[in-house]
């Protein structure tokens, strides 16, 4: 578990900074009386909704794929990675999905659901990835004292 909150913790900040420079206006590009939130605001504001959201959905998900794979899956390390791969896009899609259905207006359109899915994959896909570094690199670590 320990691994999850520090893949969690990794993968918001992260998440976090890639967005917050993906939608960064600079000062020449910024139209005249309009309020823009800066690379800071951006970045806080995306720790505090993609934290939530990976302590809420994304561990209770994390552990519930990683049961499944091991379960439904004794296959080579690649078939292993590909499932976990398809499964953690597949749970970043949905809960980027849900995150417009609850949080929306009531107006819900395809192309808005895609808008807030694929955030939503890259996020899981993140945090996948960086899970499997962590303990990668936490198995060679704890051979190291042994």
């Amino acid at each position: 578990m320990k691994k999850r909150f520090i893949a969690m913790i990794l993968a918001v900040v992260l998440f976090a900074l890639g967005f917050s420079c993906f939608f960064y206006t600079p000062s020449s590009q910024r139209a005249p009386n309009v309020y823009y939130f800066g690379f800071f605001e951006t970045f806080i504001c995306v720790i505090a909704y993609a934290g939530f959201l990976y302590l809420i959905a994304g561990i209770p998900f994390s552990i519930i794929i990683d049961w499944l794979i091991r379960k439904l899956n004794r296959g080579s390390k690649w078939r292993k990675y590909f499932w976990g791969l398809g499964m953690y896009s597949l749970a970043g899609a949905i809960v980027g999905a849900l995150f417009i259905i609850f949080g929306g207006n009531g107006n819900i359109h395809w192309k808005g659901m895609l808008l807030f899915a694929l955030p939503g994959v890259i996020a899981s896909n993140l945090y996948f990835h960086l899970l499997l570094l962590i303990s990668w690199k936490y198995k060679g670590l704890s051979k190291v004292g042994a």
